[in-house]
């Protein structure tokens, strides 16, 4: 079974959202975007811990663009799929399955005035809430659900060496009365007996028997007699059954307890603890299936431990539990299965939006591609807030540049420049819109000897109709509008392809670059620095004279070069000069639309 859908309504800072998912759960998103709130609208419907005061929430819950008057809803709804194959699991949900599809069960909580109140509710004591299944209200949740489908957070700032210390709260409770039921009392007798024994020796010497005698007697004088502890120094209770109590973790082969752990390495053990007593919960009938929540575990791994835990967590999944993990973490973000990921953005408006990779629209080849390319990237193209995607070397290089001497600093906008290494541009365009990211495409014609169309109008189609997949906004396009594509030249279908953030260039990158004033300069610069014959010299001299590069020669010169070399002196040389025509464009769109 997993969690396959969750939709919010009008709560906090979500005005609405439905957002698929496919298992194990990563959310990203900068800092006050919603993650820790998406997680708390989650614990509303299934926490078996979080007590009814807590799931009456107040007037401030409310999104802020609700009008009170009109009576809104808060809205929690969790989908749960794929638990039909469990037969505890089917009983457990199917008075739950919604009408449209009964393979699902749906879990939901409502926020809203009562009945009773005339007019906008004025505090949140005229407003109830209800937890129900099934989409109908009637179907109460009983607490029985909550608690064998059940959530445990463990949230950034959560102290887990108290967490492990406390008897009370710690998960190797469960396990240690577990472990000790099956000790028979003679065998607790004979342990009590021994610790009893190293307690007296202890209390033979001198200096431990004086201090013991000093806090009786301090304890004795504060309370009197009526009121005395009759307190001992002891290694742990006379009580054979208390003994458990006492035990607790110890790490470097039980040279030292786990208090004197770092913060990772208890956080780590933590983790552990907990699935160990999920794996109990579930043997011994009480559970059924576990949501693991875990708030920012960068703050407290280092990347390789992040590396080492997540890989495990999410490469050997359990199907009785899932996981969802908020990040900021580029490591982590390069472990996660991609169509894991959920980012969280707030859009202009202040609303926070989610945009999940569970339904991309790719095979598997492209996904491994992506996968590919995100783990050699650190994955920075799931942290941007725009996306510039460029053919080669080149052009990663020198955009950031070219930007700069637009007075633009893509760093600063959270824009990144991703080289596809080729032009497969579909899966990752179809990456950035699942992703809601603002975008661009800089590619070329690339004619060919007219008796076909030219490469980068069948590439920009292609585009075109891999965005139409995933987002509404570029429209699909009818047989009718790719003919007319195809009997339309380079100067016609230029504008049209830029309105949905595809440029193009008639020639290559190199070339354009050699046809813009200032950047021509500099080329020539580096091309006479190699120290070429005298033909190829004196084609670069006519070339400064005045006389168009003629394309092949051009791209025969900087062949011998290496375009990624070439960029780098370009690079160096040509600091604070415009760019081409169409790459200042494909800059300016996505900043105008971050």
């Amino acid at each position: 079974m997993y969690l396959s859908k969750l939709g919010i309504r009008n709560f906090r800072n979500f005005e609405a959202a439905d957002i698929p998912l496919a298992g194990n759960v990563v959310l990203l998103g900068e800092n006050r975007v919603g993650k820790s709130n998406l997680l708390f609208a989650i614990r509303l419907v299934i926490d078996p811990t979080l007590p009814d005061s807590a799931r009456q929430l107040k007037l401030s819950d409310f999104w802020d663009g609700c009008d009170l008057e009109s009576n809104p809803q808060i809205e929690v709804h969790l989908e749960f799929a794929d638990f039909d194959s469990d037969p505890s699991l089917s009983a457990l949900l199917t008075d739950f399955r919604i009408a449209e599809d009964p393979t699902v069960a749906r879990l939901s909580y409502i926020f809203r005035k009562k009945e009773e109140v005339d007019g906008a509710p004025c505090s949140g004591e005229d407003c109830e809430f209800i937890v129900f299944g099934g989409g109908q209200e009637s179907r109460a949740i009983p607490g029985r659900v909550r608690r064998r489908i059940s959530i445990d957070m463990l949230d950034a700032l959560r102290d887990a060496e108290a967490q492990l210390a406390s008897w009370r709260n710690s998960p190797l409770r469960p396990l240690l009365e577990d472990a000790f039921s099956s000790l028979s009392r003679a065998d607790l007798d004979r342990v009590a007996t021994e610790l009893q024994a190293a307690t007296e020796t202890m209390e033979k010497f001198p200096s431990i028997k004086d201090l013991e005698d000093s806090l009786r007697g301090g304890i004795l004088d504060l309370a009197g007699t009526a009121h005395d502890l009759d307190a001992r120094l002891r290694f742990a209770p006379a009580d054979p059954l208390r003994l458990m109590r006492s035990i607790s973790m110890f790490i470097d082969d039980g040279k030292r307890g786990i208090i004197e752990a770092s913060l990772g390495s208890a956080n780590v053990a933590l983790i552990s603890l907990k699935l160990a007593e999920f794996a109990w919960r579930r043997e011994k009938n009480e559970r059924n299936f576990s949501l693991l929540c875990i708030e920012e575990p960068e703050a407290h791994l280092h990347p390789q431990l992040q590396r080492a835990v997540f890989d495990k967590l999410f490469n050997n999944a359990d199907k009785d539990q899932s996981l969802i993990v908020t990040s900021h973490s580029p490591t982590l973000a390069t472990i996660a299965p991609l169509r894991s990921v959920v980012r969280i953005c707030r859009d202009p408006e202040g609303r926070s939006r989610a945009f999940s990779l569970a339904d991309l629209p790719v095979t598997s080849e492209e996904l491994d591609d992506i996968e590919r390319y995100l783990t050699a990237t650190r994955s920075e193209l799931l942290f941007a807030n725009g996306v510039i995607f460029v053919e080669g070397d080149a052009e990663e290089v020198l955009l950031p540049g070219f930007a700069q001497a637009m007075g633009i600093n893509l760093d600063q906008l959270g824009i990144t420049v991703c080289n596809v290494a080729g032009v497969n541009f579909e899966p990752y365009v179809k990456l950035a819109a699942s992703l809601g990211l603002p975008f661009s495409v800089v590619t070329d014609w690339d004619p060919l000897d007219g008796t076909k169309q030219p490469m980068g109008k069948t590439r920009s189609i292609g585009i075109w109709q891999a965005y139409s997949d995933v987002s509404e906004k570029p429209g699909k396009l009818t047989p009718e509008n790719i003919n007319w594509f195809n009997n339309s030249s380079y100067e016609v279908c230029k504008p049209v392809f830029e309105r949905i953030g595809i440029f193009l260039n008639d020639q290559t990158f190199e070339v354009a670059v050699a046809n813009t004033a200032g950047l021509k300069e500099a080329l020539l610069d580096i091309l006479d620095e190699q120290g070429f014959g005298v033909l190829r010299s004196s084609r670069i001299a006519s070339w400064r004279a005045g006389i168009a590069p003629d394309p092949t020669q051009l791209l025969a010169m900087i062949s011998d070069i290496g375009k990624g070399r070439l960029a780098a002196k370009l690079k160096q040389k040509a600091p604070g000069l415009a760019p081409p025509e169409y790459i200042a464009s494909a800059i300016q769109y996505v900043v105008s639309n971050v």
